[in-house]
């Protein structure tokens, strides 16, 4: 056999065997129709390729046929041994009729759209050509071809689509179910090209057409390795030859430092021969720099090896480490394949948890090029997608969705974001067919196929817990933490560099201190990475109007504390102030009217955290001395709790025991559901917006107080107690409500009991302290009370808290108090016409009766 027929093109060619007995083979995709460059730099199309393939495989008769051109052939040889026919064949056509196509001789040098005449033509058939012969007489020279085993013969339907139209399609696929059952010791072939996207396109395409018989064939088949051939993109070696048949048969320039690195960039971009053809055939040198100018490469190509890249990316040492883990066992399990010891390909696939902007799409991307770069993959190239964008509209489209978007990133990297969402449709979605054609893919392409699924920790491992085939198939998770401030500064200069600009000393303290603000007080969807970028966006059009309204050089003019945009400013300052600001806090706490046990309470409760954070500090603290911080308050209404519990948050949040402080207070309805389930969802919403603060649940003993065998209040409970002990660094939850009644809830629910760590008990305002909150409210409004008025209200305050119930409202009953006090007031601006001071000052005939 001549060196010229063993020269193949491996896109079309590394999936064929012929060693297997298969009758059929198929060829799909839409880059069949692509022009394709050989080794010996010979420009074809898929017709000339499968060729020169079976040529080289001993097939002496090979036989194309399409809607227009019917029968021809591609060589002499072929059409000779397809005249001589035995004598019981059907009416054959003339020789004329059963021609090489003129259209399309041999030759060693092509142009990529259309074939040029060889230097030395071979003789061309007789000139009295007879009309081309019809579909009927062709099934039975079909028929013969495949039954004649003095030649080895191949049929080409070079476009399978046509058989849509062939005038007696039932005959046809009938013969074709006939050749299927030949013996062995035949070993004729048929060969489909289609133009189908996909092999299930394909499948479906048969099915419809009435050719079931070939689609259970392909149905039966889809796990085979061989000669079921998607087409793809051309590959690095075939790139290679383009690039040389440019530089020897255009004589164009090249440059040869360039060479490797360009030709890996335009293979991961995944385009078919014919761009490339173009673009060569335009440019002026073939190079890294003119492929850059002129657009070619999705992304930047870097002099740098990508494993080296990873190494210098900001912070993700975690990430490092277990990366070059992974590298180290796949470079162990590659060599073991080498060496014959273990045959199966390692599995490449990836779990990547971490919340947004902590580079896991930039490590993605890396990962494509180091698999590359080691031999795991041919092409390295990543196809980002999100999880829904696997999902269609209807019933059987999911799946070929999905398969086609696997056929793109074959011999590179499947990149699935927030990958979770396809278990997030509920039930009357097709997200788990997704999966499970995913789930297959993986398994059938794990030699040629890298699947990374990525998005938040908590929704990634009910993800992976979703399937049973999933934990298998990703078994190894690389965790992405949050940056750290230090981190999060160093991006933020990084940004800055970007744009070759320079930041103030001014800015230096005030922006670490944001940026380490950002962080304390982040919560699960902390944007990291995109977080800095959005405040270096706005800084950057801050700087853009201060450069203009200062007339200065926005080139040269650094970033200053000016640029901070006014919702970050006072974060920016923060840390600076918790002293001053603990000073206020504890001060308005002692500010308060009454309450002396109360305040007693809190001033133990904030000297014992503050000696722990001493201790610790010093390596002195010892784990079991670290008390709960959830407490308990009880008390009748308008006692203070309300206040005092803002108070706490405030004051752990300058002490720095809370990263925010803030108070989120809810009652029965904010925790409780409708339905089994509901009220879990609803109290874990409520504790997950709490936490670093603190979540006061007012009248908690309602919970138990449903009284119905459906109610869920129980369930809040039962979802409250063990987030108290999960978050106890991160959360003081305090339940508060009247004495009696909080007693009877904490002494039903024991787990309650172990997880509070203080009960604070607030006693009833008495008649001075009552009428203290209400010269509060006159001096906080700015009204005028004379000592008439003042002591006349007093007496009443004091007959009020002497005959009081159970019920007692205390500050509440004051505040109502002086609002119909108010009330009263105005009608009598109005009726006496007042002017002046006395708009503003109460008489005795504005006091109302105590309610």
């Amino acid at each position: 056999m001549s060196i010229y027929y063993q020269i193949m093109v491996e896109r079309v060619t590394n999936q064929l065997n012929l060693q297997t007995g298969d009758r059929f083979l198929v060829l799909c995709g839409t880059d069949t129709g692509d022009s394709f460059c050989s080794d010996d730099l010979l420009l074809q199309d898929i017709e000339q390729v499968l060729h020169r393939y079976l040529h080289s495989q001993g097939f002496n008769r090979i036989v194309l046929y399409s809607g227009i051109n019917k029968l021809y052939f591609l060589d002499y040889q072929s059409l000779q041994n397809a005249r001589e026919q035995p004598k019981t064949t059907p009416p054959r056509p003339s020789p004329s009729e059963m021609r090489v196509k003129s259209a399309s001789p041999l030759g060693k040098r092509r142009r990529l759209l259309g074939r040029e005449t060889p230097t030395k033509p071979e003789p061309q058939p007789s000139a009295n050509r007879r009309p081309v012969m019809s579909d009927i007489s062709c099934i039975g020279l079909f028929q013969h071809f495949m039954e004649d085993t003095r030649y080895q013969s191949a049929i080409i339907f070079s476009d399978v689509e046509d058989l849509r139209m062939f005038e007696n399609c039932r005959e046809l696929f009938g013969r074709m179910v006939s050749w299927g059952r030949f013996p062995p010791t035949n070993r004729n072939l048929c060969v489909f090209i289609s133009h189908h996207h996909s092999l299930q396109q394909f499948q479906d395409f048969c099915n419809h057409t009435g050719f079931t018989f070939l689609g259970n064939w392909l149905q039966n088949r889809s796990d085979r390795q061989f000669n079921l051939v998607r087409v793809s993109t051309p590959t690095e070696p075939e790139l290679e030859s383009l690039w040389d048949y440019f530089r020897l048969v255009h004589q164009k320039p090249v440059n040869w430092g360039d060479r490797y690195r360009l030709i890996s960039a335009i293979a991961a971009e995944n385009q078919p021969l014919k761009t490339w053809y173009n673009r060569f055939n335009t440019a002026i040198e073939l190079s890294l720099n003119v492929a850059k100018q002129n657009q070619w490469l999705s992304g930047d190509v870097s002099d740098i090896p990508a494993l080296e890249r990873l190494q210098e990316l900001v912070g993700l040492q975690n990430v490092k480490t277990a990366l070059n883990q992974k590298i180290r066992s796949l470079s162990k399990a590659q060599e073991r394949q080498k060496q014959g010891i273990n045959t199966d390909p390692p599995r490449l696939h990836l779990v990547f948890k971490g919340n947004p902007g902590t580079g896991k799409t930039t490590v993605a991307r890396l990962m494509g090029e180091i698999y590359r770069d080691l031999g795991l993959l041919r092409r390295g190239h990543v196809v980002e997608i999100g999880g829904r964008d696997l999902v269609a509209g209807y019933v059987g489209h999911t799946a070929i969705l999905t398969n086609e978007t696997v056929d793109r990133a074959i011999d590179g990297v499947l990149f699935i974001d927030e990958a979770y969402t396809l278990t997030q449709g509920g039930e009357n979605d097709w997200g788990r067919e997704a999966i499970d054609t995913l789930l297959k893919r993986m398994e059938d392409e794990r030699g040629r196929l890298a699947v990374i699924v990525a998005g938040y920790p908590d929704l990634m491992d009910n993800f992976i817990k979703s399937n049973p085939g999933l934990p298998s198939r990703f078994a190894t998770e690389i965790i992405f933490e949050d940056y750290q401030p230090s981190e999060l500064l160093t991006i933020f200069g990084q940004q800055v560099q970007r744009v070759k600009s320079a930041i103030a000393p001014d800015l230096e303290a005030p922006l670490k201190n944001l940026l380490t603000q950002l962080y304390e007080n982040r919560d699960s969807h902390f944007g990291n990475a995109r977080e800095v970028e959005k405040l270096f966006n706005k800084m950057d059009d801050c700087h853009s109007d201060r450069v203009i309204k200062h007339g200065l050089n926005p080139l040269t003019e650094p970033l200053t504390v000016a640029d901070l945009p006014p919702e970050y400013r006072e974060l920016s300052q923060r840390g600076t102030a918790d002293t001053e600001n603990l000073e206020k806090l504890l001060a308005k706490l002692e500010n308060l009217t009454g309450l002396d046990s109360v305040k007693q309470d809190i001033k133990q409760l904030i000297n014992t955290q503050a000696a722990n954070q001493k201790l610790a500090s010093l390596g002195m603290l010892a784990s079991n001395e670290i008390e709960t911080r959830h407490l308990l308050f009880t008390g009748n209404p308008g006692t203070g709790k309300t206040t005092v519990a803002r108070l706490i948050g405030e004051i752990y949040r300058a002490l720095g025991l809370l990263k925010k402080g803030q108070f989120v207070e809810v009652d029965r309805t904010k925790l409780v559901g409708q339905y089994i389930g509901h009220t879990a969802e609803k109290t874990a919403q409520v504790i997950e917006s709490a936490l670093d603060g603190v979540l006061f649940i007012d009248e908690a003993y309602s919970l138990s107080r449903g009284g119905d065998s459906r109610d869920y209040g129980q369930e809040a409970i039962d979802t409250l107690v063990p987030m108290m002990e999960n978050y106890r660094d991160r959360l003081v939850v305090i339940l508060a409500g009247y004495s009696r009644e909080m007693a009877e809830f904490i002494d039903s629910n024991s787990g309650l009991q172990s997880r509070l760590s203080k009960t604070i008990d607030f006693p009833d305002y008495n008649g001075a302290e009552m009428h203290s909150i209400f010269l509060g409210m006159c001096r906080e409004s700015r009204r005028i009370c004379p000592d008439d008025v003042s002591a006349r209200v007093r007496s009443i305050m004091d007959f009020a808290y002497q005959n009081r119930g159970r019920n007692f409202g205390n500050g509440r009953d004051v505040r109502n108090f002086y609002e119909r006090m108010v009330n009263n007031l105005k009608n009598r601006l109005v009726r006496d016409d007042l002017n002046g001071e006395d708009m503003i000052t109460f008489t005795c005939e504005d006091i109302p009766s105590w309610e």
